[in-house]
């Protein structure tokens, strides 16, 4: 039988409070809200959403280490003949979210399903 998300949470992080933390710890900061707020709104979301997020982060820091060097992968994919950077288009990619990179990503053949 299948595990809820409650009981996934509590056997790899013992608390959804870990679990955020865990989080807090792997997310790089977008948007201008503080530690505090990003983790009172973790807080509020659901177990499922939590190890979705998790699982996300996990991934980029696995093939990738981190945001930034997923968005210069990403930009290195897509130069062009000339070889030169866009830098509107790293603008855009850098406004989009980490699940949004990670799709491109996916679809650019960067990261295995």
């Amino acid at each position: 039988m299948k595990k809820s998300p409650l009981q996934v949470v509590k056997e790899k992080f013992q608390s959804k409070e870990k679990l955020v933390d865990a989080l807090l710890g792997s997310m790089e900061k977008t948007g201008g809200s503080s530690k505090e707020e990003l983790r009172k709104k973790l807080l509020a979301q659901s177990n499922r959403k939590l190890l979705v997020l998790h699982q996300r982060e996990e991934l980029i820091g696995k093939h990738f280490g981190s945001r930034a060097k997923m968005i210069d992968a990403l930009m290195e994919k897509n130069k062009g003949k000339s070889g030169k950077e866009d830098k509107d288009y790293r603008r855009r990619l850098e406004r989009l979210s980490s699940g949004q990179l990670l799709d491109l990503a996916r679809r650019l053949r960067l990261v295995k399903r």
